[in-house]
């Protein structure tokens, strides 16, 4: 089952990811587009006010006010409107209807025609004279009940009821709120008030202007976008579908390591267990054996002769059992098994019991051994053996590594923290140590020579077990063969 969640995790991560990015795009394009057909739709709007205003601009109001009912088409100024519009609309290819209206006399609520570009005789797509024909949209068909229909002055226009702009032109010129399709196809209708010689308003002049041009240029223009965003998609696909086997194969790597991590984490603790158990308790009967052995008489066997060797075999099993029980105390604490007992303890105490005995040791090969103590407060909240055998670490390293010269231990209570460090003459630290110094099994060939014996656990275990007591540890030294300077901080309890 875990197996499959972490296979699914991912996928499903980088699916949602994909359906994202594609949302994105999708709403981006949507954007992109209706910014386009607005950005268009301007356009059109202010060439077609242009248009519908400078026609209605050269109308004269005298030749509509002759113009009332049906038989006032055949008077000149039918003649001459007609004329005017024809050669407006028909120098424009995309003007598919001009025509002049107007509220109607009797009834301001109502409208009418006045004329329109093309019905220089009303009467022509009616009658059986092919040759008076008059296609009025330009699509090659006569259809005179149709977009093909031609007005006369008078006609009633009911349909301009419906039209909001119809009225609001009278205010001044406009176009229709959106495209809309009739029998001329997709247009847009745009309106300009005919006024007489004092400025009243007398009539309104619309013109439709057709636009599938502009739809056509909508998607030619939009068309490269898309073609960019479609191919945004594909890359972001590849990316996905990469990301998904990179990711997998990644999982399948970590799980196979992990399963190698367990099975050496298994063969470690069993190590550690048979170390612990056998080789350790190997070691410490050896060495009671050995002790018995030089220090009971009635054994009879610690002769003058014997008692050098009994002596060396209890030194080396000794610290065959230090080895096995550093070894082990690092390994524990790093792993964060082992289970303090804190209590209320006096760290000055405990340095002092430990200083005493190291410095007994230092005396026997002829070092110097100073301790001082300020005053001051050094209660602390600790595990007493612990603490202990990290202090017991510190100095033994000072006393090993130092051949000549000698060895300052100082303990001071310094804003509130318990500041302990022992100063030695010794080998000292090289930069490639200093590195490395308190990680497990720290060593280098140097420090081998002085201590062919040395773990390299034992300063590990110093960290793990400071740092279990909220305090830090750190060395300072000049470089090699120049002394070295190990300083352990607490937080006083």
């Amino acid at each position: 089952m875990n197996r499959i969640k972490k296979f699914t995790s991912p996928v499903t991560f980088a699916i949602i990811l994909l359906i994202i990015s594609i949302v994105i795009v999708i709403f981006a394009s949507q954007v992109l587009y209706q910014h386009t057909v607005n950005l268009l739709t301007n356009n059109l709007r202010e060439r077609l006010l242009t248009i519908s205003i400078t026609v209605a601009s050269n109308v004269d109001a005298k030749d509509l006010e002759e113009l009332k009912v049906e038989e006032d088409w055949h008077k000149p100024a039918w003649i001459h409107v007609v004329t005017q519009l024809n050669r407006a609309k028909y120098s424009n290819k995309d003007i598919v209807f001009m025509y002049i209206f107007r509220k109607k006399a009797d009834d301001p609520t109502q409208i009418e025609f006045v004329v329109d570009a093309d019905s220089i005789d009303p009467y022509a797509n009616i009658s059986n004279d092919e040759t008076r024909y008059v296609d009025v949209n330009r699509d090659g068909k006569i259809e005179p009940d149709g977009p093909d229909k031609l007005q006369w002055p008078g006609q009633d226009y009911p349909e301009a009821v419906d039209i909001p702009e119809a009225f609001a032109a009278y205010k001044g010129p406009l176009t229709s709120e959106e495209l809309y399709t009739d029998d001329y196809g997709t247009v847009l209708t745009g309106y300009a008030p005919i006024r007489d010689e004092i400025g009243n308003v007398v009539a309104v002049l619309a013109t439709d202007i057709k636009a599938e041009d502009f739809f056509t240029l909508t998607r030619q223009t939009l068309q490269p976008f898309l073609i960019f965003i479609g191919f945004l998609v594909l890359i972001i696909s590849i990316l996905v579908i990469i990301i998904i086997y990179i990711w997998r194969a990644s999982t399948i790597s970590l799980e196979r390591l992990n399963n190698q991590l367990q099975i050496a984490n298994e063969g470690q603790t069993n190590l550690l267990h048979i170390i612990n158990h056998q080789i350790k308790g190997y070691f410490s009967k050896s060495r009671s054996i050995f002790s018995e052995l030089l220090t009971e008489p009635d054994y009879g066997a610690c002769t003058d002769k014997s008692k050098p060797m009994l002596e060396e075999g209890l030194r080396s099993l000794t610290e065959g059992v230090g080895f096995v029980k550093d070894f082990l105390d690092a390994s524990n604490i790093d792993k964060g098994s082992y289970t303090y007992n804190m209590e209320q303890l006096d760290f000055k105490e405990i340095v002092l019991d430990v200083a005493e005995k190291q410095k007994k040791i230092a005396n026997e090969k002829n070092l110097s051994f100073e301790i001082h103590i300020s005053e001051g407060d050094y209660g602390i909240k600790g595990d007493k053996a612990q603490l202990y055998q990290a202090l017991r670490n510190l100095l033994d390293n000072s006393v090993i590594y130092t051949s000549e010269g000698g060895i300052i231990v100082n303990l001071e209570h310094l804003n509130n923290k318990i500041i302990f460090s022992v100063k030695d003459t010794g080998a000292g630290l090289s930069d490639e140590l200093k590195l490395k110094l308190f990680t497990k099994g720290a060593r280098d060939k140097d420090s081998l020579k002085i201590n062919i014996n040395s773990t390299g656990f034992g300063l590990s275990f110093v960290k793990g077990v400071v740092e279990a007591h909220k305090g830090r540890v750190w060395a300072e030294s000049a470089g090699p063969n120049q002394g070295s300077t190990f300083y352990m901080e607490l937080p006083v309890a």
